[in-house]
């Protein structure tokens, strides 16, 4: 039932477009509106094109571990009878456009994400008020960075509230994970599952997807495989934004176009040639459960098929060697030069 004084409200942007949602109805607390509205070549149609590829992966190979992927409801032209029913529901000012209608990933509650603002806060209690009160601030998700430390840490605390800091999409680096005893071998593995549902089930190429660390569906009793840590409570990691995903071949171009993406995407993964021991040990966690979950998607294709995983990992490997080898150079030239 639609109720007209009921007003969207945005919980996030990005380049793709923008995110709402009608938190104020319980008949629509669990949906989010993608707008097409961000920059331009960035298609909503082709979001939900490869989105239904992934789910229609996942129900051919269902994953066995924490991972979640949205529901996706509908797509809405300019034109259609939606927005005459919604769009005044919306800002002033907003016009029709096209539109993705999928399920809305739980936002972190607020007790979690209070503890959060502490760690990426401390010390500056008028940006912790702050964030904490903050509205714009309440669609918390966690972005799990397993392929990327901190390289610099703040040792003078600000104490000024315009520090920038938002618990929109917070990222949650692999060397806070290890203070925060979280299980980054179980988070490694769920990515994989995801990265092998992708490439070899749904067949793109997984360019600029995100996982996130979120509760799980609203279902009594909660799922049995969800992750279970003291600091985040009961949590799934979700994969969203397919938008810029493209179909993959499975042959040597596909090969070389999925390495592409895997580099360009945010630091999710964690990244063979990092050269510590601790990330090099996760990197081979990932890789063992990629290659055995590749032969579970790919086990009916052909022999040639089948060892594609094994071609991508090795091509993967060795753009992380190639990565080092020139961060090593570059780090020696500075040294040369500081002399």
């Amino acid at each position: 039932m639609l109720k007209p004084n009921v007003q969207y409200r945005c919980i996030g942007k990005g380049f793709c477009g923008s995110i709402w949602t009608l938190e104020g109805s319980q008949d629509d607390v669990c949906t989010a509106i993608k707008r097409e509205d961000g920059g331009p070549g960035r298609s909503v149609t082709n979001d939900y094109n490869m989105h239904l590829r992934v789910l229609q992966s996942a129900l051919q190979h269902p994953p066995s571990i924490p991972l979640s992927i949205p529901q996706c409801h509908e797509l809405i032209q300019p034109t259609d009878a939606w927005w005459q029913l919604r769009l005044h529901q919306f800002p002033a000012g907003y016009s029709a456009c096209r539109a993705l209608i999928s399920e809305r990933i739980p936002k972190v509650p607020r007790p979690i994400s209070d503890k959060i603002v502490d760690l990426f806060c401390a010390g500056n209690a008028p940006l912790s008020d702050f964030v904490k009160s903050n509205v714009d601030d309440d669609a918390c998700l966690i972005r799990p960075y397993l392929g990327r430390r901190r390289r610099h840490r703040q040792e003078a605390t600000s104490t000024s509230r315009f520090q920038r800091f938002s618990l929109r999409n917070v990222p949650l680096h692999i060397d806070q994970m290890e203070a925060l005893g979280l299980d980054a071998s179980s988070y490694a593995e769920t990515m994989a599952d995801a990265l092998a549902l992708m490439h070899w089930g749904a067949r793109i190429d997984a360019n600029d997807v995100e996982f996130v660390l979120a509760p799980p569906r609203r279902v009594e009793p909660p799922p049995s495989s969800a992750f279970q840590s003291e600091y985040l409570g009961i949590h799934c990691m979700w994969i969203l934004d397919f938008d810029c995903c493209r179909p993959l071949s499975m042959d040597e171009a596909g090969i070389e176009k999925a390495c592409v993406a895997f580099f360009r995407n945010d630091p999710f993964y964690p990244r063979p040639g990092s050269g510590e021991a601790a990330d090099e040990e996760l990197w081979k966690v990932f890789k063992q459960r990629f290659l055995v979950a590749s032969r579970g998607v790919l086990g009916e294709v052909s022999e040639d098929g089948r060892i594609l995983a094994e071609k991508l990992v090795e091509r993967i490997e060795g753009e992380g060697r190639l990565r080092m080898r020139r961060r090593k150079e570059e780090w020696a030239c500075v040294e040369h030069l500081s002399y």
